[in-house]
């Protein structure tokens, strides 16, 4: 698999903002952005992934890609529609209102092909170096405790995507985010500093050691969580 990982170095922007699942939640996150005085022009925001499915502006979501003030990760949203084109399962799972994948199927053959290229060209995992810190960026989970480990697993896929590979926990686990309190496996993500994800809803962000869940139900409850991150990251360390 291509570009699984992507490493980027962004100290030449000004801020750097994550935000949460957004769902064809378009204008909701124009808005936002306005709120937060984003600047098109210095700034960078990064999505940990569903960036389609369930809400109504799902072509204008696409569109975000490419954008040069504008990065995501790939979500299990977008990896359902990548599969959608050859897996009929994949398809009738996609198509429930609960997924809300159906305007996929709405378009054309050629329509769909051209963004299943956008989508594919999306990375599981993003690493950022920004203000003397470094970032990773992924939709569900992290299973290791470290983030190098993380990524010699996901570089390691080689083929499908089978039920607890590197790539489909990645994608759709929340294990980490609802361990037990009476576990310990999952500790701090060494070797980075912060890890940001979404996928799973939570009324407000929260916080599990140095991963930051931040998928806020933009399409079901209108609040879709938008980060500075090196900010929000001081005021917590100190």
């Amino acid at each position: 698999m291509k570009n699984i990982i992507q490493v980027l170095d962004l100290n030449h922007k000004k801020r750097l903002f994550a935000v949460g699942d957004i769902h064809g939640s378009y204008d909701l996150l124009m808005n936002q952005l306005r709120l937060v005085g984003f600047s098109f022009e210095d700034d960078m925001l990064i999505s940990v992934g569903d960036l389609v499915d369930r809400g109504v502006q799902n072509r204008e979501c696409m569109d975000l890609i490419g954008q040069p003030w504008f990065m995501a990760v790939r979500g299990n949203h977008e990896q359902m529609c990548i599969e959608g084109m050859t897996s009929e399962n994949v398809r009738k799972c996609h198509r429930m209102s609960n997924n809300g994948g159906a305007w996929f199927y709405e378009l054309s053959d050629a329509e769909q092909s051209y963004i299943v290229k956008q989508m594919e060209s999306l990375p599981i995992a993003l690493e950022v170096s920004f203000n003397g810190e470094k970032y990773g960026f992924v939709h569900a989970h992290v299973e290791q405790n470290d983030w190098n480990d993380f990524k010699s697993e996901l570089e390691g896929e080689t083929g499908a995507f089978s039920e607890r590979s590197a790539v489909d926990l990645a994608l759709w686990c929340r294990d980490r985010i609802y361990q037990p309190s009476n576990e310990n496996k999952y500790k701090t993500v060494k070797n980075i500093d912060a890890v940001f994800m979404g996928h799973t809803i939570t009324p407000r962000p929260i916080v599990r050691n140095n991963c930051y869940y931040i998928d806020t139900g933009a399409v079901h409850s209108g609040n879709l969580t938008i980060m500075q991150i090196w900010e929000k990251r001081q005021q917590i360390l100190n």
